[in-house]
């Protein structure tokens, strides 16, 4: 037990340092290359930006993965199948979002890619078979059924990670509660090596928020937000969804990923009811609107932190109680709050922008601090 955690603060530190270390030459290597995120009408930052520091977080967690492979020899908990298929459809969607970040990509495009990441998971078993449903209890889900369920929910959760990613350190910073959920969760359902996962994607998180948080001096681009999404809903197959009795309602997953779930949702709705694509840009996230109010960036992000801390720990209450009737309570407390937020803050119809960033003459590097 001893040198088990000994290695857990070896992978921690270690995924931490690399992202800290690697983020600012990175950083550098954008400027001198163009590869910047431009300010227009639908964007708050007023400078360009480099937008690649998801590599440093891709490089940090492949690195620390491959690492703590040799240190805990995950193959004698029957994990080896799990970190297999996370590596290689994190590869993939690490390729699409950095060929987005430098290229530009369409939102097909980047939805083929997305789902072939989500695809390439079915065969190491990571399929929706199972759900817990209160008072009805667990029922089974045919295969064809949950290997649809498995891809729609990880092309959703990447996809509104994507669209929380807006103001400085927001996904990072909300994806780092989600990991220390799933990583308590995970310890329960004996799942080690996805713990193991969760200390080394928020180690290298940490890493890289130094360099995110308010004001930031360069972003995490498609490729690190589409690498957190992926990450943690993969993860969340493996510990909630195939391990529905140690939680009294399947709806914890969506507790968990409240904030982002409701954001996209309510993101959607609204574009699909001006008869525009989904993932076309505007003004209209819960960040835009909390700005609009007034908040600086900083604190809207701790206003949203605290939002998603909140629904987190609904679910985490779910978890260890394990009650029907609470699971229900808290499910529909937080949906009560979670339509408050949007009633208030959608009164403001959204400005609807447009800023095809990739098309737009590159600034010359001079106009950045390097």
């Amino acid at each position: 037990m001893f040198f088990m955690i000994i290695n857990y603060i070896i992978l921690g530190v270690l995924a931490f340092l690399i992202t800290f270390l690697i983020t600012p030459v990175i950083r550098k290597t954008a400027i001198n290359s163009n590869i910047l995120d431009n300010p227009c009408d639908r964007k708050i930052h007023k400078i360009p930006l480099p937008r690649l520091g998801g590599i440093a977080i891709a490089i940090s967690f492949f690195f620390s993965l491959s690492v703590g492979y040799i240190l805990i020899r995950p193959e004698k908990n029957g994990g080896i199948e799990a970190l297999a298929g996370i590596s290689i459809g994190a590869s993939i969607i690490v390729f699409i979002g950095i060929w987005d970040d430098i290229r530009g990509l369409n939102a097909t495009k980047k939805f083929m890619g997305q789902f072939a990441s989500a695809f390439s998971i079915l065969s190491f078993g990571f399929i929706i078979n199972q759900v817990n449903v209160p008072f009805l209890g667990v029922m089974d889900i045919g295969n064809p059924l949950g290997a649809l369920l498995a891809i729609f929910w990880v092309v959703g959760i990447m996809n509104a990670i994507n669209f929380i990613d807006g103001i400085d350190g927001l996904a990072g910073t909300v994806t780092l509660f989600i990991l220390v959920a799933l990583s308590v969760i995970s310890y329960i359902a004996g799942q080690i090596q996805m713990v193991i996962i969760c200390l080394i994607l928020a180690s290298a998180i940490l890493g890289f928020l130094r360099y995110n948080i308010y004001k930031a001096s360069i972003f995490m681009g498609d490729c690190g937000a589409m690498l957190l999404g992926f990450v943690t809903a993969t993860i969340t197959i493996k510990v909630l969804f195939q391990n529905p009795n140690i939680v009294a309602s399947s709806a914890v997953p969506v507790l968990i990923f409240g904030l982002p779930i409701v954001d996209a949702t309510w993101g959607i709705l609204r574009r699909f009811r001006k008869g525009r694509s989904p993932f076309s840009a505007d003004l209209g996230h819960l960040h835009h609107r909390l700005i609009d109010l007034g908040l600086s960036q900083d604190k809207a992000l701790l206003t949203l932190g605290l939002i998603n801390i909140l629904s987190i720990s609904a679910g985490l209450v779910i978890v260890f109680l394990k009650s029907e009737i609470l699971s229900i309570i808290l499910c529909g407390s937080m949906l009560i709050i979670a339509l408050f937020i949007v009633i208030f803050l959608g009164k403001k119809s959204p400005i609807d922008y447009q800023c095809q960033d990739n098309l737009e003459p590159r600034p010359k590097t001079d106009e950045i601090s390097l």
